[in-house]
C-alpha cells in the first residue's frame, strides 16, 4: 500500500513539472564596448537582483553566461517562472537584472544594470573598463 502511495505522489510530482512551461517572457541585448569599440568573443554574465549589484563581483552568482557575436553583442531570453513572472497569469513583472564581464584574474570589468518587465525588449551598452595600472 506504501508503494502504491509512493508511486502515486511521485506521477503526481512529475505531471507538475510537466505542466510548467518555460516561457521566454522578455529579452536582453547587451552591446559590450571597450575603447569605443564593440568586443566579440567576450562572456558576459547576467545576475538577477536578490542582492543588489553587488552579487556581480563573483561569477559564481550569475544565472546564465552568454558570449558577444560579431557585432559585440550577446543576447539573453528571460523565461518564467524563473526570471519573471508567467505572463499567462495576468501579471506584469518588473525585475532588475545585472549584466557584468570580468578579466583574465575574475574581477568584475564591467557591469550595467537594466529593469526589465515582461515583454520587453531591452538593449543596453555595457563599458569594459581597464584600470589604470592593468593591462588588460
Amino acid at each position: 500500500m506504501k508503494q502504491i502511495k509512493f508511486l502515486t505522489m511521485a506521477l503526481v510530482a512529475m505531471l507538475m513539472t510537466a505542466c510548467i512551461g518555460f516561457k521566454t517572457e522578455a529579452t536582453v541585448d547587451v552591446t559590450v564596448m571597450k575603447d569605443g569599440q564593440v568586443q566579440k568573443g567576450v562572456q558576459v554574465y547576467r545576475f538577477n537582483n536578490e542582492m543588489g549589484v553587488e552579487t556581480t563581483l563573483y561569477k559564481t552568482n550569475s544565472k546564465d553566461i552568454q558570449t558577444t557575436n560579431n557585432k559585440g553583442v550577446a543576447h539573453f531570453d528571460l523565461k518564467s517562472p524563473e526570471d519573471l513572472d508567467p505572463s499567462e497569469a495576468g501579471i506584469v513583472d518588473t525585475e532588475t537584472f545585472h549584466f557584468a564581464t570580468f578579466d583574465n584574474d575574475d574581477h568584475r570589468n564591467g557591469v550595467v544594470s537594466v529593469k526589465v518587465s515582461t515583454g520587453d525588449k531591452k538593449q543596453v551598452t555595457l563599458e569594459i573598463i581597464t584600470p589604470e595600472g592593468r593591462d588588460d
